[in-house]
């Protein structure tokens, strides 16, 4: 059995979603256990006629962390809070990973200060999970998306080494290829920084280093992890994201007005596009983790529904078969 702590105060809906989200990943797993961190009688309202309560444990927690908090002090302040508390159940064996749709500082602070971090990271790192238009490489992965605003090149170099082993398996690619967000794919393109990074990760005779990589490319599956600073990643993850929805419901807005399309056809692509958004937006896959931290710690936005809070209870129990953390454990 795998055992997820839940953060279910998190997030834009609170526990109505978080509950039943957590509900849905659990109904197609039968091997999954939650403990849900929270207000009892809010999470008890939530849970819909389908869940099975022998498989869940609700803990009560009377203190949520908010985003005006500031992390680390509400992280050692608010000791009750769904985070903390969650935190720690990680950190005490009593849970194998953790999920929330809170704050992302304090979700990055509490589980650096609770769980702490594997040896050979330096600073953890966040990790989205992004989609391409291939089928066979339908993902890579995105690190640093936001974590570390600044960052050391050698910084860069360690994500690149635990992320190559990790996306082994969560890519199911055994030479995960290796590139360098930048302007151009030249190694002379970009700043000081970069080329630095760009001479350290070549010299890494045990990664696929394949070079800079250019943003008008990323959907193309031409690298399985995409490295860049924390401001840049998140910069280029909300770029995506945005656009992508933008781009597409202007599409569907288009499609509606179409006289010469009748109404099953509007109807066919409606759903077509529908699911595009929810691909390129990180509602079919979940959220992001923090690469790093010595248990699954996953990151979900904010105003995720029950069907991306679902992805991200999957993706907590999918997380704790990396080699990575089984070794720590």
């Amino acid at each position: 059995m795998v055992k997820i702590a839940v953060d279910t105060a998190g997030g834009d809906h609170g526990a109505g979603t978080t509950v039943y989200g957590t509900c849905l990943a659990m109904r197609e797993d039968p091997e999954l256990e939650c403990l849900l961190f929270g207000e009892p009688k809010q999470i008890e309202d939530a849970l819909p006629d389908f869940a099975d309560t022998e498989r869940i444990e609700i803990i009560a927690a009377d203190e949520v962390i908010t985003d005006d908090d500031d992390p680390l002090r509400a992280v050692r302040r608010k000791k009750d809070s769904t985070i903390v508390k969650g935190l720690k159940a990680v950190a005490e064996g009593e849970a194998d990973a953790f999920v929330s749709a809170g704050s992302s500082g304090a979700i990055y602070a509490g589980g650096l200060f609770l769980i702490g971090k594997k040896p050979e990271i330096t600073r953890p790192a966040a990790v989205s999970i992004l989609p391409t238009v291939s089928e066979n490489s339908p993902y890579y992965m995105l690190i640093d998306s936001g974590a570390n605003i600044t960052a050391k090149p050698e910084h860069l170099v360690e994500y690149a080494r635990l992320g190559s082993r990790m996306a082994e398996q969560f890519l199911n690619n055994r030479n995960p290829r290796v590139g360098l967000l930048n302007i151009g794919s030249e190694p002379s393109k970009g700043n000081a920084f970069s080329k630095e990074v760009f001479q350290m990760l070549a010299a890494e005779d045990d990664l696929n280093f394949t070079g800079n990589v250019e943003p008008s490319v990323l959907l193309n599956s031409t690298h399985d992890i995409v490295l860049a600073d924390g401001f840049t990643g998140n910069i280029m993850l909300k770029s995506v994201e945005g656009t992508a929805e933008i781009l597409l419901n202007d599409l569907l807005n288009n499609v509606k007005k179409d006289e010469q399309l009748d109404e099953d056809a509007v109807q066919v692509i409606e759903k077509a596009v529908d699911a595009r958004i929810k691909r390129y937006t990180n509602v079919d896959i979940g959220g992001g983790f923090i690469l790093g931290i010595n248990a699954p710690v996953v990151i979900t936005h904010g105003a995720a529904d029950e069907v991306m809070f679902k992805h991200s209870v999957e993706m907590a129990a999918r997380l704790t078969n990396n080699s990575i953390f089984n070794d720590q454990q």
